[in-house]
């Protein structure tokens, strides 16, 4: 009987609350199973952001250039990343179901391209070619793992 009474507290709760709070939670049972890789794109969306705002801070010119045009394109990004993973996961719960992970493939373009561009706005203000290192790592890797002849 108890959990009758907690379950009519629970659909109480939701129906007297804001709408607000009904989109919030609507939205968050789209990103319940995909909250993991969804998390860690808008970490590194943020992170690119704190980033290139730094770099505005102390070496940007503050005249020409305004903290908006710094920030517009990380909202954008957090606005358009948050449907493609609504849209995508969708497609891939309800259309491809278990077939393959294309969810998985999907969201690790943007991934990958956040990561780049972290890894571009440290060259280019460290001097640290690391693409070329770690492609020089790789490459070393690769061929010491080819069967010798």
């Amino acid at each position: 009987m108890e959990i009758f009474k907690i379950l009519k507290e629970v659909i109480n709760s939701f129906f007297t609350s804001s709408i607000i709070s009904k989109l919030i939670f609507f939205i968050s049972a789209f990103f319940a199973p995909i909250y993991e890789l969804y998390i860690l794109l808008i970490f590194l969306v943020s992170i690119d952001y704190l980033m290139d705002l730094a770099v505005w801070f102390f070496k940007g010119d503050k005249l020409t250039t305004k903290v908006w045009d710094v920030t517009k394109p990380f909202i954008i990004k957090l606005i358009m990343y948050s449907v493609l993973v609504i849209t995508v996961n969708s497609v891939q719960m309800h259309l491809i179901k278990e077939a393959f992970e294309l969810f998985k493939m999907v969201i690790a373009i943007p991934i990958i391209a956040e990561l780049l561009g972290i890894v571009a706005t440290v060259e280019r203000y460290t001097g640290v070619q690391i693409v070329d290192k770690l492609k020089g790592y790789l490459g070393n890797w690769i061929s010491s793992k080819e069967p010798k002849n």
